[in-house]
């Protein structure tokens, strides 16, 4: 090889060499998202108008679109706080005069914490002494189109579980012990509700 040779592979090299340099730069740094626009996490769009938001999100009175009700447990205890995902998701159960509203008195709606479908009027709320918001009917006078009923047989009773029909999630059991015109008692957990006062716009 002659010494032309050898200095011109020694450029080329070179030349490489700082090709691949500027690329991997180049793909190391992050790329800034533009001015007053926030990084695509790969989620879906929001809705920008606070109002539309509200009224989309069951945490704060809204009903969730059918097309944004989430498919899985992971999905789930991500739009959910630990109790809400354990209670509501999994079947747990608060403890007696914990919860938020056990002992509410404000006018309203009471709504799924997963999914915003209207459960209860406050209306049908009394004070049933057992440390759980109780209703003696669901907002549909117990037609099944919102509520729906199962047999549970966990520790070692029978009892009859109450789920939202529309996403599943675990409300609380029903008894026969309230007060007329109904004698029912829906037992259900906080954890599983949220209250949107009357005086707010309904969905």
């Amino acid at each position: 090889m002659t010494a032309m040779s050898v200095r011109l592979t020694a450029v080329l090299a070179g030349l490489i060499a700082s090709v691949l340099l500027t690329a991997s730069a180049i793909a190391a740094e992050p790329i800034a998202p533009a001015p007053n626009q926030a990084p695509n996490t790969g989620a879906s769009p929001m809705p920008t108008d606070p109002a539309d938001a509200a009224s989309q999100d069951p945490a704060l009175g809204g009903r969730l679109p059918d097309d944004q009700l989430p498919k899985n447990d992971r999905e789930w205890a991500k739009r959910l706080t630990p109790e809400q995902f354990q209670v509501a998701r999994k079947k747990g159960t608060e403890r007696a005069f914990t919860g938020k509203y056990w002992n509410t008195k404000t006018p309203g709606t009471y709504r799924c914490i997963c999914c915003g479908e209207p459960l209860f009027r406050s209306g049908e709320k009394f004070d049933s002494g057992c440390g759980w918001p109780s209703f003696t009917a669901p907002i549909d006078g117990r037609k099944g189109t919102t509520i729906a009923e199962h047999m549970d047989t966990s520790m070692f009773m029978r009892r009859t579980e109450v789920t939202c029909r529309r996403c599943g999630a675990h409300l609380g059991h029903v008894f026969d012990d309230g007060p007329p015109p109904t004698g029912l008692r829906y037992c259900i957990n906080s954890a599983s509700i949220v209250l949107e006062p009357a005086n707010e716009p309904q969905k």
